[in-house]
């Protein structure tokens, strides 16, 4: 109730720095013929599952290289399992589960190097047939440019870490996180990223 400070409209929400993403996620992720708790904490869970589908994403669009790994089945059996469980009744809390079982069990097999390009675009591919009843899977995020000056200090803080000056890197680390970015460690180098 708005008497106890725990009433918000979605203008509040999004003053609040949430996206509508991170709304209707949260508001997907409850089935309907439960009655919904919503928390900011709930909020701030959607943002963290979506922040880890868009890295999801973001890695299956950049894998380079083959792999042996026969990713169809995977992709079958998940799909089963989603439509299984979208079946009955819209139990949206097991389908979701049986996506994110797919995003770790794809992310260990990138981790060994077992698939590769052409395995990355089937899983894509999937995912837009997913995301065509949840629609809130982030294909096509919109690409970010870093500010030049974000991009210097990231290779000053590299070059200050191959030189262990770790003074000079923690200070560069410190105006990177300063301004809104983090730095993600991958396997081709470090990247920034907005927060």
């Amino acid at each position: 109730s708005k008497s106890l400070g725990n009433f918000y409209t979605l203008r509040d929400l999004l003053e609040k720095g949430y996206s509508g993403m991170e709304v209707r996620y949260m508001l997907l992720h409850t089935h309907y013929r439960t009655q919904l708790n919503f928390t900011l904490q709930g909020l701030d869970a959607a943002a963290s599952s979506l922040e880890r589908l868009s890295d999801f994403v973001e890695r299956l669009k950049h894998l380079e290289g083959e792999g042996s790994f026969n990713v169809e089945p995977l992709i079958r059996d998940t799909f089963e399992a989603f439509r299984q469980q979208i079946g009955d009744d819209l139990n949206i809390s097991p389908a979701l589960a049986a996506l994110f079982d797919l995003v770790r069990k794809v992310n260990q097999l990138a981790d060994d190097k077992a698939i590769g390009e052409a395995a990355a675009q089937k899983i894509l591919a999937f995912l837009k047939e997913l995301d065509a009843v949840l629609g809130v899977i982030p294909l096509d995020a919109e690409e970010v440019t870093i500010p030049s000056e974000l991009e210097e200090a990231l290779a000053r803080r590299e070059k200050a870490r191959l030189d262990k000056d770790w003074t000079q890197a923690d200070k560069e680390r410190d105006f990177i996180t300063s301004s809104g970015y983090v730095i993600e460690d991958t396997p081709h180098g470090p990247r920034l990223k907005k927060k």
